[in-house]
């Protein structure tokens, strides 16, 4: 299996499903917050990925990948995202949702 059918097999089935649990409940505000952790994401995992490649501890067959970008492949990339995606779906689906009373402050 390549890196582009797990992520066509695996992780964008489970980005639809977190996708379906959120709806209705996903805001602009949830996809800010999103946004900054996807790059949080990308900012902390890429170096220290990278170096794990670079020293052996773990790599990515060529002909299971499309392309590299420094030493990832560019699926490693999307797991980044896909995975971070997924999870905040998922979270916003688990949230309670706030009471017009708990949003202004008001005691219930």
């Amino acid at each position: 299996m390549t890196y582009l059918q797990f992520h066509l097999y695996f992780s964008l089935p489970l980005l639809l499903v977190t996708a379906w649990l959120a709806r209705g409940r996903f805001s602009r505000v949830h996809a800010r917050w999103l946004g900054l952790v996807c790059v949080i994401v990308f900012v902390f995992t890429t170096p220290w990925d990278n170096h794990a490649v670079k020293l052996g501890i773990w790599d990515f067959p060529e002909d299971k990948i499309l392309f590299r970008i420094w030493r990832l492949p560019i699926e490693e990339y999307g797991f980044f995202l896909l995975q971070t995606i997924s999870v905040g779906l998922l979270t916003v689906a688990l949230l309670r949702p706030r009471s017009s009373s708990t949003a202004t402050g008001k005691a219930t």
